[in-house]
């Protein structure tokens, strides 16, 4: 199974990071071509995967369990899906670590993502393509959740720092809305995805010629 690790920033304290990351919609929002459709406890719920491969669109259909370890600050979200037009199967996992930096008032995300494909489709993940793919994927969950703190988390922060008590709290809440970030595209195009890494490694390239 391809396994690649990210680490990135938050510019906010890891209780509140924390807290974001047990919204399951909000997390299951930041993986591409993921969505959710039915969350029948914290630690379980179904969703699905929407692939789109060149001209064959997959729909993988599924289940997906949730671990949280608040002690120590880790997560893993499992994914489990069949594709039955294809008679195909994928199997996908984000595990993530917060780690508390800057004197507290910072987080480190380190998230590990990978997945399997079986069946006829998995003549689209052979070869070191899968590599670049599962990392670009990487790339966009970073970039989606980032921008999702970013959006909603200074508005939690200020009303911890202005509210006083949980009544006024409530009432502030019901008045301003938390911001809500729109989700990314609901299928995840692996044609796009691997051109985006073709151009990448063609920059690194002439980078490296021109020493520029």
């Amino acid at each position: 199974m391809p396994e690649l690790k990210q680490n990135f920033s938050v510019n906010h304290p890891r209780a509140l990071v924390w807290e974001r990351f047990q919204d399951l919609p909000n997390v299951v929002q930041c993986i591409p071509g993921a969505s959710l459709t039915e969350q029948s406890s914290p630690t379980r719920a179904k969703g699905r995967m929407t692939v789109k491969l060149g001209p064959v669109k997959a729909d993988f259909g599924g289940e997906i369990d949730i671990e949280a370890d608040e002690s120590s600050y880790t997560g893993k979200i499992i994914g489990t899906g069949i594709d039955k037009s294809h008679a195909s199967r994928a199997k996908g996992n984000v595990v993530y670590t917060l780690v508390e930096t800057r004197g507290g008032t910072a987080t480190d995300v380190e998230v590990a993502v990978d997945y399997t494909l079986s069946g006829s489709l998995a003549q689209f993940a052979r070869g070191g393509i899968v590599e670049a793919v599962a990392e670009q994927i990487c790339r966009e969950f970073a970039r989606n959740l980032e921008d999702q703190l970013n959006v909603t988390a200074p508005a939690a922060e200020a009303d911890v720092a202005t509210i006083g008590s949980a009544g006024e709290a409530a009432v502030a809440a019901a008045a301003h809305p938390t911001p809500r970030r729109p989700a990314p595209p609901n299928e995840l195009n692996m044609i796009k995805i691997m051109m985006a890494v073709i151009r990448s490694k063609f920059r690194k390239m002439t980078a490296a010629v021109t020493g520029r």
